[in-house]
């Protein structure tokens, strides 16, 4: 694990809080370097998920990444029903701690209500305008995690997880 990557694939979604940076690249530098430490220290939290056998290597990175960014509230965690509405809320919140001055406007569909793959497609189409990108984390549930990054910085997103060995699927 080259840590310099580690820290530069960390500060796409922190932007410029080095110590919200620093807190998440240790942790997942210990998911990296030690899954059963990791599995060790953070039990009672994977627990919380009904996790509480060994987890595959690949799983545990994905999770450690979703955990690590929603302690520091940059990452929003929303059942798949979940409407457009609060999706778009939950990604107000997430750009708010990123630091970001953009916002997503209320986002509507007349009546129908959009929810699963087109809710995550219509929260895309609203974010491309702010020059912004719709990240969705691994999840083994009914739920998605779901952050942001600027759209000019999703190739390197896209290489430094392919890198480290995170899975991630940008819109």
């Amino acid at each position: 694990m080259n840590q310099d990557n580690l820290t530069q694939f960390v500060n796409l979604f922190t932007l410029t809080n080095t110590a919200a940076s620093q807190r998440i690249a240790e942790r997942l530098a210990l998911a990296l370097r030690d899954p059963a430490a990791y599995q060790q220290t953070y039990a009672e939290e994977l627990a919380e998920r009904g996790i509480e056998t060994a987890l595959p290597a690949q799983e545990l990175r994905d999770v450690a990444l979703i955990d690590a960014l929603l302690g520091e509230e940059l990452l929003w965690e929303a059942d798949w029903q979940d409407p457009l509405a609060d999706l778009a809320y939950g990604i107000n919140e997430t750009l708010a701690q990123q630091g970001r001055t953009e916002r997503l406007p209320e986002l509507g569909l007349g009546s129908r209500v959009a929810t699963g793959p087109e809710a995550l497609d219509a929260l895309q189409e609203a974010l491309e305008p702010l020059g912004l990108a719709l990240v969705l984390l691994p999840l083994d549930s009914d739920s998605h995690a779901l952050s942001v990054v600027a759209e000019a910085q999703v190739a390197e997103l896209r290489r430094l997880a392919e890198e480290l060995g995170f899975g991630l699927k940008v819109y």
